[in-house]
Order: structure tokens, then sequence, then C-alpha cells
């Protein structure tokens, strides 16, 4: 008998907007672009280039403003 196991993709666990590349020092968050990283049931990571909410972005980069300094 054969093993017929079919492979299970991944489910998202989490998401939140990322960069897709870092600032450069001194530059301006608002400047970089944003996509949104994707934590993955099977404990890995991609990055997908989408839009992001702008809410939550704002929020992100007042957030990492404070640790900037």
């Amino acid at each position: 008998m054969l093993n017929m196991k079919r492979k299970v993709e991944p489910t998202v666990i989490k998401r939140f907007p990322y960069w897709e590349e870092p600032p450069a020092p001194g530059q301006d968050l608002h400047e970089l672009q944003w996509g949104v990283m994707e934590v993955l049931s099977d404990k890995t990571m991609r990055f997908v280039k989408t839009e992001v909410d702008p809410v939550e972005l704002e929020a992100l980069i007042e957030s990492l403003k404070g640790h900037m300094l």
C-alpha cells in the first residue's frame, strides 16, 4: 500500500508591516517601501510585497521612532 499523505500547506499565524529594505541612517521611515511579514504555522517567515494597513503602519512607525533616537 502506498503512503498517500497530502502535503499540508502552512497557514498564516500572524502578519505585520515590514520594510522591504532596512532604512539608511537618518532616513524617514515614511519613505520606505513596505509590505507584510507573515509568520507561518511551520515556523517559517515570508515577506509579501502588498499594501499595508495605513493605521497599523503609522502605529509601527511611531513605535520605531521612539527606539531609533
